[in-house]
Parts: structure tokens; C-alpha cells; sequence
């Protein structure tokens, strides 16, 4: 990052918010403290000028060194790719380019969180990120499994987003309701989750986090998918009911027979 813009993020340091940060993602070592609100407003403010100048100075004369200058690239690229002179190929070059520099989840899940190009252009970026999902590099899958959940889960046939259901009850996840909102991807994505995952914790936890917020939207899918022919790894398999007995939406019946499938 430009040494302007570095000055300006280490203004913003704040040492407490540092020191337990820090604690929240093993194995990073440079660390400002910048809450995500600033990055996040930081990066609206370079989208709104030359933004693919800032990003593409991913080299040696520019290199980073906070873990903060990384995640406000993956942000700017966010913003900056939501404009409609943003081509599909485009859009991807720039996922390609952050892709190698995502090692933590915290990089991972803000940038995916705000890489709403894929919202936009599902077609290109479902068939892109296949070989992310495939990868046996452990951030390469979670990122392409975030994204999955960030950009592909929620929404319809139209790009519209999709509400989680408020309760999900035991008749939802045992027959089809008439809740009638369909998601053109969610048979491609169950399918391409149905499956053991080696690549690391933080692979596995991407997983079960998706799987767990698709059973409040799909709970019927999803538990036909756990419940038949499911190939996911004991450990991902157990994390996902954890997951789905963490949240608020089912109902108590259906997390006390949801811990009843534990293997």
C-alpha cells in the first residue's frame, strides 16, 4: 500500500482493539488495530477514484506489510468492482489478484462479504471458483466457500435476496412448504459441499457455517442432504449440526432432534 494511505491507516490504530483482534487470528503478526467501519469507508472513498491504479500495486515497490492494507484492498476491489462498466472478465482478473494474498479468514469473509460482483455476474464466477473449491490450499476453499454463502446462497432466480426463514420447524425440514422461493444454485451447491474437506480447519468451518445458514433458508434441502447419501467428513458433518443448534431460528423440537443425528 502507498505510503499516503498507510500513514493515514496507522492514525486510525487502536491498541486495544489490536491486542484482542490479534488473539481472534492466529499466525498474524502485523496488526494495526483499524476498525473494519474505517477500512470499510477508506475503501469507499478510493473506489469513488482511480481504484484499479491503488489495487493493482500488489508488488515490490508497494508491498504490505499490515494485515489492515491487505483487507482494505480486497475492500476497494469490492466497491470498485460494483460499477457497470465492470466486465465479467474484469471482475475475475481482480478476484484473481486477491485470491494469492487471502491467509486468514478475517481477509477472507470482508472481502467476500463486499465482493458483490459475484451477486451480479453468478454464471462467470460459479464456473471460475470451481478450482478454488477443488483446491488443497486451505484459504483458496474457504474463500470460494464464502463467497458461496455471501454471494450465492440467498438469492433467487431474479437477484433477488432471499429472507431466512424466522422459525424453522420440524414440518419445515420434513416436507416442502409453501415457502416457494427458489435458488437456482442451491442443488449445485449442496452437491459440491456434499463431501469430505481435508484441507484444513478453516476450510471445514467455512462449510459448516454454509450449511448451517442454508437450513434456515432450505431446511427441507438441506436436511435431506445430511440425513441421505451425505459424504461430508465426520468432523465438518458434527461442526454443521453445532452450527445449526447455535442459531436462533430453529425451533427448540428440531435442534433437540437435529443433536440426535450426531455421529
Amino acid at each position: 500500500m502507498r505510503a499516503e494511505i498507510r500513514k493515514q491507516l496507522e492514525l486510525c490504530a487502536d491498541e486495544k482493539y489490536r491486542d484482542f483482534s490479534a488473539g481472534l487470528i492466529p499466525g498474524v503478526k502485523d496488526m494495526l488495530g483499524v476498525r473494519l467501519p474505517i477500512l470499510r469507508k477508506k475503501a469507499a472513498e478510493i473506489s469513488k477514484g482511480d481504484w484499479r491504479g491503488e489495487v493493482s500495486r500488489f508488488d515490490g515497490a508497494y508491498e504490505d506489510i499490515y494485515i489492515e492494507e491487505i483487507m482494505l484492498r480486497g475492500m476497494i476491489i469490492g466497491y470498485g468492482t460494483r460499477s457497470t462498466d465492470v466486465s465479467a472478465d474484469e471482475g475475475i482478473g481482480w478476484l484473481e489478484l486477491m485470491i494469492p494474498h487471502i491467509d486468514n479468514w478475517s481477509v477472507c469473509d470482508s472481502f467476500c462479504n463486499s465482493f458483490t460482483f459475484a451477486s451480479k455476474n453468478r454464471d462467470a464466477v460459479w464456473e471460475h471458483i470451481q478450482k478454488y473449491l477443488y483446491s488443497d490450499k486451505e484459504f483458496e476453499v474457504r474463500t470460494a466457500v464464502i463467497l458461496i454463502l455471501n454471494q450465492f446462497l440467498k438469492y433467487d432466480a431474479d437477484g433477488g435476496k432471499i429472507t431466512r426463514k424466522k422459525t424453522v420447524t420440524m414440518d419445515d425440514i420434513n416436507r416442502k412448504s409453501a415457502y416457494k422461493v427458489t435458488n437456482p444454485y442451491l442443488e449445485k451447491i449442496l452437491d459440491t459441499l456434499n463431501r469430505e474437506f481435508p484441507q484444513g480447519y478453516y476450510a471445514r468451518m467455512a462449510v459448516a457455517w454454509t450449511l448451517a445458514e442454508a437450513m434456515v433458508v432450505f431446511p427441507y434441502e438441506v436436511h435431506a442432504m445430511l440425513t441421505g447419501s451425505c459424504r461430508l467428513d465426520d468432523w465438518t458433518y458434527n461442526k454443521t449440526l453445532s452450527k445449526i443448534c447455535e442459531s436462533r431460528n430453529p425451533d427448540a423440537e428440531v435442534k433437540e432432534y437435529i443433536k440426535t443425528l450426531k455421529r
